[in-house]
């Protein structure tokens, strides 16, 4: 399919920041690739005879527009899998030579096919225990938020706690944070002020307890403030039910264990949740071990549907040092060996470290995490897990909690020497402008979340005020600088649905109306760029570059169909494209009731 540099389609191209063919260290040799390779070689994209004599393909999406993400041919209009990976991409004719008695047939119908979108940060199994879950994220009012909450504690099992939440305050008029009184008084007045209530904020940052989780978790007005955390108070010094970053800790102790069934269920929703937004590849942000081991458990039953990279807490990095896990560790399908630290909070519960106070907090500063309680101590960490050959991804939101984490990355490598380690900052929202080039001079990785933007930016202005967030969600100025992107949701603070990012990548306008032409309109990216951040942008984040994010021979067949070609949408309707069929490793895990005929 022909095209010109002036494509609106065409992918760009990356900043090299290794080698091309540089190993990529702790990367498990893959299985059967070199054997779909040389058949795939033997009739390549573009060159394919008719009636080969290699074995025939499983699968055939034919008649599309597929944007493969290959600065070298951008376009085809079919592909070919056999087995788990894709042996032919080209023009319908030459890749129908791969046709035999017993390949499924897709007719694309002109419809749109990329690569499977990578998520490189997620919650997984939060957001699999969200969409059972309260839901409180659309809540107009406090009134409302608290009929919720009442209406939920009149059906949990007894024993069982209120979850969930993902509350916005900002969303209210006024925007005032709830409180246990709020919540207990809804609760009384419904006979149950004894059911255990603990709910987050959207951000994560931030939960509210109310009296009865409080009892649970024997907190009292004796209670201290915790490192990196902070317990809410009223004007008379007793807790007031908010419980900011490290101090969410001390009511979770209390809550009771999830079962290895509980995990099971909420994994295997968010599976099917994640196969129909054409989400093939997850990378999840401190899971728990008991998370890994339902991963695992699944993977043995063969109903793993999305490609899991596991990142756990910083903390735990001589757990995995001590058994000689390195960075991507594992099968294509179940990976670990990144460790994910923090260094701040978030800007919407103020907890974000930044240089200056805040706008509507004079003197607050934000918090940092206990983990960088003391500074000395997280670079301990650092400086163990880089040796061990683990990879560091790091949470950052405010500036100076960001240019902390370059400090100490930088020092990594001045004692470690060189090497394809891929540092991450996850979020990287708020930049100080000596920072930019610093990430790409030590290569790290901005792992952001587009929806963050057009979330917060309907009131980060009040709180960091008009200077700083010129330097917020800074995709263009990243980018500019050489800097590598790789986009996620943070599901479940943010949709799962990666084609909300793209749009609000693209547009920037904020989810109010308020800004249509887009908030910090300078940080626009275009569509292409988009989508190669949630692509090969994620697939280098997590080693995995020459597996998957291009839809080329030898590659994993990770691929969907969308409804609509979205690079001739408009780009306030991008969101509107469903996926039609998602495949995982040539199989199809997902086909919606429209899906195209097949033959």
């Amino acid at each position: 399919m022909p095209t010109t540099p002036l494509d609106p389609r065409v992918p760009p191209m990356q900043p090299p920041q290794a080698p091309p063919d540089a190993p990529a260290p702790g990367i498990p040799p893959r299985v059967g690739a070199a054997l779909v390779l040389a058949l795939a070689l033997a009739a390549p994209a573009g060159c394919a005879q008719r009636g080969h004599d290699g074995p025939a393909a499983d699968l055939i999406l034919h008649g599309g527009v597929v944007w493969t993400g290959d600065a070298g041919q951008p376009l085809a209009e079919a592909l070919a899998i056999l087995g788990d990976r894709l042996v032919a991409v080209g023009g319908s004719r030459d890749v129908d030579a791969w046709r035999g008695p017993k390949t499924r047939v897709v007719e694309a119908a002109g419809r749109l096919i990329l690569p499977g979108f990578n998520d490189a940060h997620v919650h997984f199994l939060s957001g699999g225990m969200d969409l059972e879950n309260i839901n409180l994220k659309d809540a107009p009012s406090r009134e409302e938020f608290a009929r919720r909450i009442t209406e939920k504690a009149a059906s949990v099992p007894a024993g069982e706690w209120v979850t969930g939440g993902n509350w916005d305050d900002q969303a209210w008029t006024p925007a005032v944070m709830p409180d246990a009184a709020l919540v207990d008084d809804a609760l009384r007045a419904a006979g149950k002020a004894d059911v255990p209530v603990f709910v987050y904020r959207y951000d994560g940052h931030m939960g509210l307890a109310n009296a009865a989780a409080m009892r649970l978790a024997k907190i009292d007005a004796t209670t201290k403030d915790v490192p990196g955390g902070e317990i809410g108070r009223d004007a008379h010094g007793q807790p007031n039910g908010l419980f900011r970053d490290a101090a969410m800790n001390l009511v979770g102790k209390a809550m009771p264990p999830l079962t290895h069934e509980r995990r099971l269920r909420a994994i295997r929703k968010a599976l099917e949740h994640a196969a129909s937004l054409g989400v093939t590849s997850v990378q999840d942000m401190n899971p728990e071990r008991e998370d890994i081991a339902v991963y695992d458990d699944l993977l043995k039953r063969g109903e793993l549907t999305t490609r899991i990279y596991a990142a756990p807490y910083l903390m735990r990095w001589k757990d995995y040092a001590s058994i000689g896990v390195g960075r991507a560790f594992g099968s294509p399908w179940l990976r670990i060996g990144a460790l994910k630290g923090y260094a701040d909070g978030s800007l919407g519960s103020s907890t974000a470290f930044f240089y200056d106070a805040f706008s509507d907090q004079p003197g607050n500063h934000g918090l940092l995490s206990d983990e960088e309680t003391p500074p000395a101590a997280m670079l301990e960490r650092m400086m163990g897990a880089d040796a061990a050959g683990l990879q560091l991804c790091i949470h950052a939101i405010g500036d100076q909690g960001i240019s902390l984490i370059l400090d100490q990355f930088a020092a990594v490598v001045a004692a470690h020497g060189p090497a394809d380690r891929r540092f991450r900052i996850e979020h990287a929202q708020h930049m100080a402008e000596k920072d930019f080039a610093r990430f790409a001079s030590i290569g790290v990785i901005a792992s952001m979340q587009p929806y963050h933007a057009i979330d917060d930016g309907r009131w980060a202005e009040k709180r960091i005020g008009p200077d700083r967030i010129k330097r917020t969600y800074a995709f263009r100025t990243f980018l500019d600088r050489g800097v590598r992107l790789a986009f996620g949701t943070d599901w479940d603070v943010a949709p799962l649905n990666p084609l909300l990012g793209l749009e609000a990548a693209v547009t920037r306008a904020t989810l109010d109306g308020k800004n249509p032409s887009g908030w910090v309109p300078e940080q626009k990216i275009t569509l292409p760029e988009a989508v190669t951040a949630y692509t090969q942008g994620s697939a280098w984040a997590e080693f995995q570059e020459k597996e998957k994010g291009r839809l080329v021979p030898g590659m994993l067949a990770d691929v969907i169909v969308l409804s609509q070609d979205i690079f001739k949408a408009e780009p306030q309707r991008i969101h509107e494209a469903r996926v039609v069929t998602t495949i995982a490793g040539g199989r199809v895990v997902y086909e919606a009731a429209a899906s195209p005929p097949s033959r």
